[in-house]
């Protein structure tokens, strides 16, 4: 991996005198958007549908283990705070956020930018759900797009140097999300939204070495949390600088030498990054998903006969974001490309099951792992793979996959998105999942927040 030398070219560049207006460019500019309610719609589409996604994950894993140990340090007693999703506890604005973000990026199931790998949606569902319960949906769609918006074009400024040298983007830049939802719902007026957004520049969290562990969606839950603090502490007037991403020692200098600040301005308001989210099929690091694909088309034409041998030849992202060979439990597996492709030749499906520490630990799929093999080929798009597959009789099948579902390419389509949503949130609401996936897409018509996640709240709650 490349890294930036501090020479002296370098450092004269560090010396010149930035821009010092641009974050503030920036937050005006949000916060116009949210008066005028100027998103387009095209964008509030898309808008819905990284919510319902972003929903469903954050519920179908609310009582994950992970949750359990985070309710245990942070819920409140008696009827102090708000209710957390889907859960009897209660926690204050600060616990919430956090619980909601990790449980919602815990499954590694929700929203991702292809372009950053950020996935925007949880930092500000957690925001949302904090500040925004006596708010109307159409208030709340619309600062949790622009939320959304924020963080991706920060991260498209601090990309691609930012994630190479080991930073999780969704932390680092998930806390300017969540700081823009949560002081548009707050109602913050021009000096407090830039405020709080100088206030979570400085409280970016997450580095890479984390994932495949609870840190992981940890990081987005803290960047949901620090985001919310930002708008509480801007609210009461707490001082943050005035050029937090574009000062000489601020975040876009501080994370990547390389950015370009002039990213977070550029047609904004006008060029809608948000509009590229995707919705994964997959609950697994997304450049995994092509050669899943594979498999599982190749799945029912093995007839029970055995594998001898498995290339997979991809991306070289491939090799170095989700090379473990032989992933011990579930959290891990979900950073193998080679469990991911064994498990769709195995079952011929890919979904929570197969990234269960049982099913992973399990010998067929740990012997099919090891007959497997990463060939990395720049040549090879992102969201391209080709699977040949050796059978001991002597045959060799070959699948290839030009863009994974679930890409820009192919994206999901409302039903798909459905489909996953009910399979994640059925367990644990039963009959009143369809109640809350139809209250997710009409988001607009709750005359509360609160309202709109009636349907997900569990015996034992309390408003």
């Amino acid at each position: 991996m490349s890294r930036i030398m501090v020479t002296d070219s370098t450092m004269r560049d560090k010396d010149r005198v930035p821009r010092t207006d641009i974050t503030r460019r920036f937050t005006d500019a949000l916060l116009d958007l949210h008066h005028r309610r100027a998103v387009p719609e095209g964008v509030l589409r898309e808008s819905r549908r990284t919510w319902v996604n972003v929903v469903h994950t954050a519920i179908g894993a609310s009582r994950h283990p992970i949750v359990d140990a985070m309710v245990a340090v942070h819920a409140t007693t008696g009827t102090g705070g708000r209710p957390l999703l889907s859960r009897p506890e209660r926690s204050d604005p600060y616990g919430l956020a956090l619980i909601t973000a990790t449980a919602a990026h815990i499954e590694d199931f929700d929203d991702t930018h292809l372009a950053t790998v950020i996935h925007p949606g949880a930092a500000c569902l957690g925001a949302a759900l904090a500040l925004g319960g006596d708010r109307e949906g159409a208030e709340v769609l619309h600062a949790f797009a622009l939320g959304v918006e924020a963080q991706l074009r920060v991260g498209v400024a601090l990309t691609p140097s930012h994630y190479d040298e080991g930073w999780h983007i969704t932390g680092t830049c998930g806390v300017i999300g969540a700081a823009v939802t949560a002081g548009l719902l707050l109602g913050l007026d021009r000096e407090g939204l830039a405020r709080c957004v100088g206030l979570a520049a400085s409280q970016t969290v997450g580095h890479r070495e984390g994932f495949g562990s609870a840190v992981k969606p940890f990081n987005a839950g803290k960047a949901s949390a620090n985001g919310v603090l930002s708008a509480l502490l801007a609210a009461q007037e707490f001082t943050a600088p005035g050029s937090p991403l574009e000062g000489r020692q601020g975040l876009f200098s501080a994370l990547s030498p390389a950015a370009d600040p002039d990213d977070v301005l550029r047609d904004l308001g006008e060029r809608w990054e948000s509009s590229n989210n995707t919705y994964k099929p997959y609950p697994c690091g997304i450049v995994s998903h092509p050669a899943i694909d594979a498999a599982v088309a190749l799945s029912p034409r093995l007839e029970g006969r055995d594998v001898t041998s498995v290339e997979v030849r991809c991306h070289p992202l491939v090799v170095e974001l989700t090379g473990n060979p032989q992933p011990e439990n579930g959290l891990r597996a979900k950073f193998s490309t080679v469990h991911g492709v064994a498990a769709g030749l195995l079952d011929g499906t890919v979904g929570l099951p197969q990234y269960e520490d049982a099913r992973v630990t399990a010998p067929d799929a740990r012997d099919l792992r090891a007959a497997t093999r990463l060939e990395p080929d720049s040549s090879c798009a992102r969201d391209e793979a080709t699977l040949r597959v050796r059978l001991g009789d002597g045959t060799e099948l070959t699948e290839h996959v030009a863009h994974a579902r679930g890409s820009s390419s192919r994206p999901l389509t409302d039903a798909e998105l459905e489909a996953k949503a009910l399979a994640l949130t059925e367990p644990v609401l039963g009959g009143r999942a369809r109640t809350m996936l139809r209250s997710s897409w009409d988001l607009e018509a709750a005359t509360t927040l609160t309202e709109h996640f009636a349907p997900a709240k569990v015996e034992g709650a309390t408003a």
